[in-house]
């Protein structure tokens, strides 16, 4: 049975259950359907490993220890083969390297962050794992502002201003995480069983709508005892961003899909871009969203 689901300003008629998402009653731009995925036939011009393999509109994500292969084409289908017993995994990948490389191939640049609207505008926090970004955005959700993307943030170059896409109504968060800010990880649904990580829903504080991308914030450690921001000019914007393309090296995006570039470009001309370093050793998320929120309120 197909259900329809609304993610990244999309309808997505799916075979595979996903909670969390709203639900939709729209025809689908976008299939997901269960079944037997076709050999590969030719050279990829990206791959890594087995994991990935991309040529043009097509894209195939392999995980071994999952069981799962999903097979991604012409940005208007998602086909996968898992064992029905590990949907919930299954849900996982599909709604992460498979859409993001749904979205590469539909136009537009996901890029790995979480993305915050306020009153002032909207920014994106992004940075390598275990650098805070999920953290720092709900403690910024906590100061009052809300969610529009969650670890995919989809830009998006259809206007003359680069918009970030909606997600969904959710974060992912550590156990530890929702201890430090007083939530009980026992109200929640684990990501993936065995995995101290949980969905944690932020439905009152989801902004359904498409919002133009004012800033990007990158999220890494730094020496100095106090939290430091470094705004970035010129070509230190592009450097800036393009470690953060979801799941692609930015030089396979390029080979792959060559408009990325010029995207990239036009992101990078488009938004302030800034350092923000932390001290390594400390507990400091709440100082990190207090800074980030003042540098951006001052804009």
């Amino acid at each position: 049975m197909e259900l329809t689901y609304r993610a990244f300003g999309l309808t997505l008629g799916s075979e595979l259950a996903l909670p969390g998402l709203p639900t939709a009653d729209d025809q689908p731009d976008v299939r997901i359907l269960r079944g037997q995925i076709p050999v590969w036939d030719g050279e990829p011009i990206v791959q890594y490993g087995e994991r990935f393999r991309i040529r043009g509109q097509e894209c195939l994500i392999h995980f071994a220890a999952h069981s799962f292969t999903g097979y991604v084409t012409n940005g208007d289908q998602i086909r996968f083969e898992c064992d029905p017993a590990l949907d919930q995994i299954a849900g996982l990948h599909v709604m992460g390297s498979c859409t993001g490389a749904l979205l590469f191939q539909r136009g537009m640049i996901p890029i790995h962050g979480n993305t915050i609207t306020t009153p002032k505008g909207t920014f994106m926090v992004v940075g390598r794992i275990g650098t805070g970004k999920s953290t720092t955005t709900m403690a910024l959700l906590r100061r009052g502002h809300r969610l529009l993307a969650d670890d995919i943030s989809p830009v998006s170059f259809d206007t003359r201003e680069t918009r970030i896409i909606p997600g969904f109504p959710r974060l992912k968060l550590w156990k530890s995480t929702l201890e430090q800010f007083g939530l009980d990880c026992e109200s929640f649904q684990r990501v993936r069983p065995g995995l101290d990580k949980f969905h944690c829903p932020v439905n009152e504080q989801f902004c359904p709508e498409p919002r133009k991308l004012d800033a990007v914030y990158v999220l890494q450690p730094g020496d100095s005892p106090d939290v430091k921001i470094t705004p970035l000019s010129g070509i230190q914007r592009l450097e800036g961003l393009r470690a953060h393309l979801y799941k692609i090296r930015f030089r396979d995006a390029v080979r792959n899909w060559p408009p990325v570039l010029a995207k990239a470009c036009r992101l990078a001309d488009a938004v302030q871009v800034n350092i923000v370093e932390r001290p390594a050793n400390q507990m400091t998320i709440e100082t990190v969203a207090e800074a980030i929120e003042q540098d951006f309120f001052r804009r």
